[in-house]
Formats: structure tokens, sequence, C-alpha cells
């Protein structure tokens, strides 16, 4: 048989399989026949006869029996098993197949033309054409650091990964499935976001599109799935089970929808929100849609390729879960980034649907420079619309803080959903329906809280910390309710608008009842030290909001809720306490000086009188509303500032320049691993000819070169007062470090230039004209710092990204093997690889990625 023919038969096994429970049900009556039919073609004999497991007979008999039984079921006499074969796969192109393909894109239409808002007023439809607005997707893996909260990773990266997409990186939900220069064909793709960017909004386009004839994917058939129904499958199911679920439509049709999976796309939307998305690394396998298994070995199945291996899958999931996603089956990787300014001042006037004032309100919020940062994030620009229509004095009070904007939405939203209540029951307006409001509350904020601390955002009817909200008239205000579907039953699910409504009322909890403070409040751990905790970082900052002084007071006059005096001062005094011991130890303190901003009184930071002041924030992009929390900090304690460690922090010309006035009074410097351009080098030489206190500077893997080198050791010339110059990693050659010879031992005592652009023989006669000898290090020797220099780099290497990681193993790896001879190297070396190792296994991104990191596994590992 030519490889033609064995595959076409092939599908005719493919075929009877995938249709085996429609072939029982269809063929009850004919089996006689069939048989009769089977024998007289010699395909069965007389014992076969005697056995009523035909379809598992025809798997034994092979390919050519196969065709000759499905020629018989169609009541075509076959002339050659290609002609056979032929006519059976032509079969899903039927008119009822094509029936019910235009029966599916109706239903998807049916039920995708809505824009679905939590609070939507009963009755109230708005047509998702008239609210949707475009949102920008990234091609490509960008992992943002899982390590701290993701809102606010995301709002540190937002820019970054915006003008990627300016770049050309940016696609359309047309080209999701494009390829182009010949690569493997894309069939699964992965698509990330934070909370509130925007991915179920994605999934809702594609089924709108399709349901409207705009077939840009190319498809007979998309299946939705979202894991909140299949959370409530608790027993074996199968694929034809999964599918059917919310698709009875199609069951006259699945076995060739499935037959033709080629021209299939499921979507399964929301995997973070899956009950056993830790348990996806499965052994067991289903191959076939009626075989049963746990659904996350169907899901994985699918996922592999083990179970319709020519079926497209879109999956959405939060960054926190992703790493659990099968490794090595994505095709594809698709950042959403949100809105871009064009995009909010759209947003704007569809949701006004008044020009102006779309134009009037979007200004209020382009001069608040925290507003429009929460923006670009879809589901905060619909809170902030909303506010903005509820609240007509808000113009005149604008928000500094994220729990002033989270107070307001709560008050505003109270507003405009409770009068009308209150009017329909009796007009009565008294302190009976004050307290029912501030029960309410209180009821919300215990659910948000409970189940915040257990890192639950899907609240099943069933569960008894949902009970006492039944009846609660504000539960739809505040409460996103959907119908999850299992066969015999539906079971109401609940999550809160966005994880941030969640946080902050859980927050209102904690601070209006007797609720202890959380222990994790006491302390501010380096990214990647406590990842269990960091999920917790802006509940802290709105619970310090809601103790301060100006909150308190609003939400005691609108909402009716008081918190205790004593808890108040308490949480102050523990604030400073907190704050004084990270200062000292310098330990890192970003989230807490957050804390301290959201209170909004600068007595609090004049009573750290730490002993040093030592701010640690590496590590982290830093956003503009960081840097507002950083020179809030600094302007309350106005004192002398023994460090500012910005490692790592994407710190730009603007944050530095406006950090001018602290960074003279600034003994230690680190600003290394960010990109130092000639402008930010100039900042940073001004204030070294300004300063009086400057001793250490460390600009360490800062891409410099000569021309800038020059720049500084001027400034140095001119001052003398700089002890300390650490510039390991960049780019800077024997000339460059000329410039800092006649500065060495005096006032330079240290530079320290190892992995630049310098040979062992310039090195060598570096050191020679340096007057101390040992003050111009070049590359390693057996000096006792090497030791600590290696936990320190090793320490930011485990929690640097994989792209930040292999930035530094690139020059990490040009070494000389007279040092790997040392101790301190061969105990570095080694753990290094292990991490690198550990990486790999761990990678969630392209392959590209995985083989430079086991490319330098290799070599760490000679």
């Amino acid at each position: 048989m030519c490889a033609a023919q064995s595959e076409a038969a092939e599908s005719c096994l493919r075929t009877i399989r995938v249709k085996r429970v429609s072939l029982v049900d269809e063929l009850e009556e004919r089996i006689d026949d069939l048989l009769d039919g089977l024998l007289s073609r010699e395909v069965f004999n007389r014992d076969d006869r005697e056995e009523v497991q035909v379809l598992d007979l025809l798997e034994f008999k092979g390919e050519e029996a196969a065709g000759i039984f499905l020629c018989l079921v169609t009541h075509v006499e076959p002339e050659t098993q290609s002609d056979t074969v032929g006519k059976s796969k032509a079969q899903p192109l039927s008119l009822e197949y094509n029936q019910v393909k235009q029966k599916h894109k109706e239903v998807l239409r049916r039920r995708s033309e809505s824009m679905l808002y939590y609070n939507t007023r009963h009755g109230e439809k708005i047509l998702f054409s008239q609210q949707y607005v475009n949102l920008l997707l990234v091609n490509g893996h960008q992992g943002l650091d899982v390590k701290r909260h993701e809102v606010l990773a995301y709002g540190q990266k937002r820019l970054s990964l915006q003008q990627k997409s300016a770049e050309h990186r940016q696609i359309t939900p047309a080209q999701l499935f494009s390829t182009a220069g010949g690569t493997r064909p894309v069939k699964k793709i992965l698509v990330t976001g934070v909370a509130g960017i925007g991915k179920t909004i994605l999934v809702q386009k594609l089924l709108l599109d399709f349901g409207n004839n705009k077939d840009h994917l190319g498809f007979d058939f998309i299946i939705h799935m979202t894991f909140r129904d299949l959370n409530l499958v608790n027993k074996p199911v199968n694929l034809r089970e999964l599918v059917l679920r919310k698709n009875r439509h199609l069951s006259k049709e699945l076995d060739n929808i499935m037959a033709n999976d080629d021209k299939l796309l499921i979507i399964f939307d929301g995997f973070d929100e899956f009950r056993h998305y830790r348990r996806c690394d499965v052994d067991a396998f289903v191959c076939e849609p009626d075989d049963y298994g746990e659904v996350e070995e169907v899901f994985t199945s699918l996922m592999l390729g083990e179970l319709l291996p020519n079926t497209s899958i879109i999956l959405t999931s939060r960054p926190t879960a992703i790493s659990h996603v099968p490794v090595g089956c994505v095709d594809r990787f698709v950042l959403i980034t949100g809105f871009s300014l064009a995009e909010i001042k759209d947003f704007f006037q569809r949701y006004y649907q008044d020009d102006g004032l779309a134009e009037q309100l979007f200004t209020v919020v382009a001069e608040n420079e925290l507003m429009l940062t929460l923006c670009y994030i879809p589901a905060f620009c619909y809170i902030i619309c909303c506010i903005l229509k509820e609240s007509k004095d808000l113009a005149g009070d604008n928000p500094r803080t994220m729990t002033d904007i989270y107070v307001q939405y709560l008050v505003a939203l109270l507003r405009s959903h409770t009068q009308e209540r209150a009017k329909a029951s009796s007009g009565d307006q008294g302190a009976g329906a004050g307290q029912q409001l501030s029960d309410a509350v209180l009821k919300l904020g215990r659910l948000a809280f409970l189940k915040l601390m257990d890192q639950q955002t899907l609240f099943y009817a069933n569960d008894p910390d949902v009970a006492p909200l039944e009846g609660c008239p504000l539960a739809s205000t505040f409460l996103d309710k959907t119908v999850a579907q299992e066969p015999g039953c539906t079971e109401d699910v609940y999550s809160f608008s966005h994880l941030t409504v969640q946080e902050f009322f859980a927050a209102v909890y904690c601070a209006m009842t007797d609720q202890p403070l959380p222990d994790v409040l006491q302390h501010d751990s380096r990214p990647g030290e406590d990842m269990v905790k960091s999920h917790l970082d802006l509940f802290s900052r709105f619970l310090s909001g809601i103790l301060s002084e100006r909150n308190s007071k609003l939400l005691a006059r609108h909402v009716g809720l008081s918190c205790d005096g004593g808890k108040e001062e308490a949480y102050r005094q523990r604030m400073v306490s907190n704050l004084r011991r990270l200062c000292e130890n310098g330990a890192h303190i970003l989230n807490s000086l957050h804390c301290l901003f959201e209170q909004q009184n600068l007595s609090l930071g004049q009573d750290v009188q730490a002993k040093t002041l030592r701010l640690n924030v590496s590590d982290e992009a830093l956003s503009p509303m960081d840097y507002n929390a950083i020179e809030y900090f600094l302007k309350a304690t106005a004192g002398d500032l023994s460090e500012l460690d910005l490692t790592g922090t994407d710190v730009s010309y603007k944050a530095l320049r406006d950090l001018t006035p602290y960074l003279l009074k600034c003994k230690m410097l680190w600003v290394g691993e960010n990109h130092l351009d000639m402008d930010m080098i100039q900042v940073i030489a001004d204030v070294l000819q300004l300063s009086d206190s400057m001793t250490h500077l460390g600009i360490g893997w800062a891409d410099i070169g000569d021309e800038e080198l020059l720049i500084l050791s001027d400034a140095i010339r001119r001052k003398k007062i700089l002890q300390e110059l650490w510039m390991e990693g960049n780019r800077v050659s024997c000339r460059g470090l000329q410039s800092l010879i006649d500065l060495t031992p005096n006032p330079l005592s240290k530079v320290v230039a190892i992995w630049n652009d310098v040979t062992d023989t310039e090195a060598q006669s570096l050191r020679s004209q340096c007057d101390g000898g040992n003050s111009l290090t070049v590359d390693f020797t057996e000096d006792g710092m090497w030791t600590e220099w290696g936990r320190w780099v090793f320490n930011r290497c485990a929690v640097s990204s994989n792209e930040k990681l292999l930035a530094v193993l690139y020059k990490m790896c040009k070494i000389s093997t007279d040092c790997l001879a040392t101790g301190w190297a061969k105990t570095f070396y080694r753990d290094l690889g292990q991490l690198v190792k550990s990486r790999i296994e761990q990678c969630t991104e392209d392959d590209d990625m995985r083989k430079r990191l086991e490319m330098f596994e290799r070599t760490l590992c000679l």
C-alpha cells in the first residue's frame, strides 16, 4: 500500500473511533444486515459472526476492513480503498454539518453580543460592539515579575511592554494563528495578563466575530469552556460530555466536528481559576473523545496533543499560574498589555456616550498621575469612569492614593445602587437603613478577607462563607455572579468584580472589626524570599489607607463604619517601628513606604528617626507611583541618606533627576543593572561634583563605555570625595580605565572593573600604573572579598527574570581558568549551575529561551 493510501485508510479506523458512540446508537436496528454484508465480503468469518462487538473486531481486522465497513454504513459499494476514504472524508461537508455550523454561530453571537458588567441594572443591555475598545496584544513571552503582586508588577512594566508593541510586535486577534517565515504551524496559544487586563473580553471578541461570520481565524467550530465550569466536574469525564454541557445543539454532528479537528478551536478561559491547575503534570492521558479521565487529564491530553492532535487551543491565564501549564506544548505566547492613551480616550467616549462630557472627565484623569496610570488596565479604567459618573464632586477632591480611589468608588456605588432600593422600600432613610448598609459592607468584607487569606478568588454557592450574603442587597453591586452548569444541576459562582476590589473589602473588614492585623504586615521581604505573602502587598496598602484619619472619617460619614481609635494608633506605631527596623538593616522596604504614603501623614515619617537611613528598593522595575512613595518618605525624614539601592529598577532619567536633592545627601548609591544612557550619567556626574557625602557608587552591568566613564572620572576628580567605584560587567576598555589611574588610591581606594573589555596583558599594565597596586581590580584574585561578592551576585541572580539572568551569565562565563581554581569560584559556579538547571525545569518561555539556558548549563557543568 502506498503512503497516501496508508494515510487515508488510517483515517477510516480513526473515523470509526471518533464516531463510536453515535454508530452504536444509529446501527442498532441494522446490525444483522451489516454483519451479513461483512461476511459476504470476507471481512468477517463465521466465528466472527457470532461476536456482537463489531467495532472492536474491526480494530483487529485493519484499515481495509474499516473502509469496507464505512461503505456499508453509507450504502456505497467500494471500488478502491482510496475512493472509500475520499467519500468518508467528504461526509462532514454535508448539509447537516453546515446547518449545525451556522446554528452554532448564531448561539455564540447571542451569548456574546452583550457586554457583561457586574453591576449592570436589571434588564439593561449594553452591546459589546458599542463598548469594546481595542486591546494591545504583544506577541512573544514577556514574563511579569510573579514574585510581586501581579497588578503592581504590571504597572511597573507597562511602558516597556507597550514600547515593544510599537516595535512591530503588536498583533491583532485575526493574526493569532498566523505564521511567518515557514515556521511550524501555530496550534496552541497561551494568552496571559494581569487581573482586569481584558483576557475574557478578548475571548468574547473572538466568539462574537466568529458568530458574525468574521471567519478570520479559519475554523468551522469554536468551543468555549471556562474553568469556573470545569471546577464543578468532580468525577471522571470525557471530552464529548465536556463539549455537550453547554452545546447540546452539536450532539448530532459532534463526531464529524471532532473528525475534522483541524477545523476546530477550543478556548479554555481562566486557567488560574482552575482548582486543579497545580495537578496538570499528569502521567495518564486520554486519546479518544469517549475515553474517561479526570478533568485535568482531559485538559492536559488536549494541550499535549494526545487527544485530537490537530485541534487548535487558546488558553488564558493570569501570570500567577502559567508555570503549571504543561511544558513544551505552547506554540505562541501572547501578553495583553491593556490600553494605550488613545484607547483610554476611546473608552471614556464609549462609556459616557457624550463627547463633551467624556473630554471634560478625561482631562480630570489626565491631570492626576495616579488615576491615569491605573486607567491603562481596562478594569481600573471602568472603575475610574464609574466614580466620575456617580461622584459629582470628585473633580474638586482628586484622590492622591489608591485607597482614596477605592473609598470614593465604594461611596459612589453605594449612593447609586441603594437610593432606589430605599425609595422602593418605605422611604426610610434613618438609622436602621444606615446600619443595614454598614452590615452589608462588613459581610462582603468578611468573605473577601477569609478568601484572600486562602488565596481564593472564586466562591461557590454551597460554600458556608457565602451563606451570610443570601438576601444581601449589595451583593450584586460588587460581586460578579456566573452560573456554572453541570448535567442535571446548576451552581452560582461568585467573584469580586476585580481582584483589587476583593483586597479593598478585605482591608475594610480588617480595619473596621476586631479582626487582628495579619502578621504578614510586620515586615517587608526581598522579592522572591516570600512569594506566598507578596499577594498581600496591595491589601496592606489599602489597610493603611483605611486606617488613615481622612479615609476613616469619610467611611464613617458615608457608610456608617467607624474604626476603633486604639487600632489606628497601634497600627501607626507598628508602621513607624517597622520602617525604623527596615531602614537600619537595609532590608527591602518598598511596600512599607507605600503604606506610609497611603496614610498621607508626614509626621509619621519624622517619627521614624532611624540611626542609619538605608533604602533598599532593588530588583523591582519601579513605577512613577513607587517613586512618589520614595520621595514622600525622603521628604518626611529630611535626614542624611546612608544608602539608596536602585539596582535593577529600570530607573529613568526623569526619576534620577527628580531624586537629585536626596542624592546630594546620599553616602552610598547603587544604580547598577540599569541602562544608564549619557543623560543619566550626567545626572550622576553632577551629583558627584556637588555632593559632600557620596563615598560609594555602584554602576555595574549598566552598559556604560569609555565615553560615559570619562564624564564620571572628570566629576570625581573635581570633588575628590568618592572612595569606591564598582563598575563590573560593562564595556569599558583599557583607554577608559586609564582616566582613573591618577585617582587611585586617592580618593578611589577601590575600583572594581572585572568583566569589562580588558585583556590580561592590559590588566597587568593597569595594575602596575596604580600607586597602591591593589586599588584597581580588573580580574579575580584570592582576596577574601570575592566570597561575599559571589554570594551577593548569586542572590541577585536568584531573584532575576530569565532574561536578566542570561544577560549576567554572558558576562560571568567569561572567566579565566586560573580563577576557576580558587575556592570561592568553585562554590559560586557550582551553585550558579544548579540555579540554571532549576530555571530550565521551570521554564515557561519559548524554545529559544530554554536552549540558551541549556547552553549555559553545559558550560557551567564542565
